[in-house]
């Protein structure tokens, strides 16, 4: 993973209040600093890559308010995927009422079974619910699922993937975004696809990591989620 994972920028010394969100970006910053919060968590971290080492507007501007006031930035990238417990893919495979069972995609996310096969129909109830959003669905041949396959965020399929996945028995895959030739690759292979969204498959990760952080400090620090969603 190339992206961060641990403390980027080193703020103040001082930690009050912890806000943690999906990405960092100016919305996002400015919300911090009239929350008076100084630390933050992310999945999507600062992302320093440059063209021709030049700093680019996005980037100067989110510097800027990170420096004037002082804020810690923490980035989680792979590790709020892949953690078994509070990554976005174990909550997501929770929530939706399945048990792990394997990773999946190059361990960025898992396999999951029901104890029993639940119905396309309910399945495609649960992931409206769950992640309350236009979710794009391409159907296969089954109507009874077993086993899903969830990788949050970009992971669109490749060849190798779709193989694990007819290897690993997936009735249906679920992931953030996808790619043109994708969906008609997996529905030849007899797996379903429910394309729900990068960011909303993604705001599970660090929620979860802010209720552990609450019950480890309790009343010693505030923590606060900040949703700043985006269409993709």
């Amino acid at each position: 993973d190339d992206m961060a994972n641990g403390v980027q920028i080193l703020g103040g010394s001082n930690v009050e209040v912890v806000t943690l969100g999906v990405s960092l970006n100016e919305e996002f910053l400015i919300k911090v600093v009239a929350d008076r919060s100084n630390f933050c968590i992310f999945h999507h971290g600062f992302d320093f890559r440059t063209y021709k080492s030049r700093l680019s507007p996005d980037q100067m501007k989110r510097l800027k308010i990170i420096f004037q006031n002082n804020i810690t930035v923490m980035g989680f990238h792979y590790a709020l995927d892949a953690h078994e417990e509070i990554g976005n893919n174990a909550q997501i495979i929770k929530q939706l009422g399945a048990t792990i069972k394997e990773p999946l995609f190059e361990e960025w996310g898992y396999t999951a079974t029901f104890h029993k096969p639940v119905s396309v129909k309910e399945l495609k109830k649960r992931c409206r619910e769950l992640f309350n959003r236009e979710i794009y669905f391409i159907e296969s041949d089954r109507e009874m699922i077993r086993t899903i396959g969830v990788v949050s965020g970009g992971a669109a399929p490749y060849a190798m993937h779709i193989q694990e996945m007819i290897d690993k028995d997936v009735d249906v895959y679920i992931s953030g975004e996808t790619k043109e030739s994708a969906p008609h690759k997996l529905k030849e292979a007899g797996i379903a696809y429910f394309i729900c969204g990068h960011y909303t498959t993604e705001v599970f990760g660090v929620k979860a990591l802010g209720e552990a952080l609450k019950k480890h400090f309790k009343d010693r620090l505030v923590v606060e989620f900040i949703d700043v969603p985006n269409p993709i």
